[in-house]
C-alpha cells in the first residue's frame, strides 16, 4: 500500500490491519458495503489460519511503536497549600477557581519543582495544567527548576477542581461533608456542583485524549515525561481510572495520605 504523505506509520500500519480484516471477512476476499453472506464454520476457520500470523505481527508492531511513542513516566502533582486550606471561610467571598497560594504553598510548589528536575533530568517535559489560580500559581514555582530549559505546557480545564456550587458557605458545606462522608465521597453529589461520579467521565475522557495524543505515532510531540498539575480529588480519581480501581478501593483513598512513587505500565 503506498504511504500517504501526511501519514505516520503507525497510522499506515493500523490502515493495513484494518483492511486485512475487512478482507478476512468479506466472501470474496474484497471489502463490500452490504452484508456478507453466511459464512461455514469451516471456511471461517480457514480464513483465520490464513490472516492471524500476519494480524499477529501487525499488533505485536503496533504495540512496539505505542510502548516506543508513549512518555517514560506520568507524573502527578496537587498544588500548594491554598488560602482555602488553612481558611475556608475564603470560599464564600472568592470563587473556588481564583483561591491563592499562601507564601508555604509557593515555598512547596519551589521545592517540588526541584524533585521534579531531579528525577527527569534534562528530559522533554510537558506539563498539563487546572486553570484554577492556585495551579497555575505552583506551576510557575515549579517552572523556576526548569531556568534554561524548554519545556511544554497546556491548560486542561478537564484537570479542575470538583465543583462544589458557586460560592461557600462555611456553615452549610461543612453539613454537606459530614452528609458525603454517610452517602458515599465519590457518588455524592454537591448541590449546584458535581459528584465524584461527574469527575470521574471528564477524567475518563482527558485519559482517552491523552493516550491518542501518545499513540498518535508522532514521536516529535511525545515528551518523555507528562506531569499532570491538578487537584487532591483529581489526583485519586486519575489513578482510580488508571489503575482500574473499584469505587470500595477509591473510598480508601484519602487526600493526605502520602502515596510515594506509584508504577504502572504505559
Amino acid at each position: 500500500l503506498p504511504l500517504p504523505g501526511r501519514m505516520s506509520r503507525y497510522t499506515h500500519t493500523c490502515v493495513l490491519r484494518l483492511l486485512l480484516v475487512c478482507v478476512a471477512a468479506s466472501s470474496s476476499g474484497s471489502v463490500r458495503v452490504s452484508a456478507p453472506r453466511a459464512v461455514s464454520p469451516l471456511e471461517a476457520t480457514s480464513r483465520e489460519r490464513g490472516i492471524s500470523p500476519l494480524l499477529g505481527w501487525l499488533d505485536r508492531r503496533l504495540a512496539r511503536w505505542r510502548r516506543r511513542n508513549r512518555p517514560k513516566r506520568i507524573i502527578l502533582v496537587r498544588h500548594g497549600e491554598s488560602i482555602g486550606n488553612v481558611n475556608s471561610s475564603a470560599y464564600s467571598s472568592t470563587p473556588d477557581s481564583q483561591i491563592s497560594l499562601t507564601e508555604r504553598g509557593f515555598e512547596q510548589g519551589t521545592a517540588c519543582g526541584r524533585e521534579i528536575r531531579r528525577l527527569v533530568g534534562n528530559g522533554s517535559v510537558r506539563f498539563y495544567y487546572s486553570p484554577y489560580l492556585r495551579v497555575r500559581q505552583t506551576l510557575l514555582a515549579i517552572l523556576q527548576a526548569f531556568e534554561g530549559q524548554p519545556v511544554e505546557i497546556a491548560s486542561e480545564p478537564r484537570l479542575r477542581e470538583q465543583d462544589f456550587g458557586n460560592f461557600q458557605d462555611p456553615l452549610s458545606m461543612s453539613r454537606l461533608r459530614e452528609d458525603r462522608m454517610k452517602f458515599g465521597r465519590f457518588f455524592f453529589r454537591f448541590p449546584n456542583g458535581e459528584a465524584g461520579t461527574d469527575v470521574f467521565d471528564r477524567v475518563s475522557d482527558f485519559i482517552s485524549t491523552l493516550f491518542a495524543h501518545f499513540d498518535s505515532g508522532e514521536r516529535r510531540r511525545t515528551a518523555d515525561n507528562c506531569v499532570l498539575m491538578t487537584h487532591g480529588l483529581l489526583m485519586r480519581i486519575f489513578s482510580m481510572c488508571y489503575f482500574h480501581w473499584t469505587v470500595s478501593e477509591f473510598e480508601q483513598v484519602r487526600s493526605g495520605e502520602i502515596w510515594g512513587d506509584i508504577w504502572g505500565d504505559l
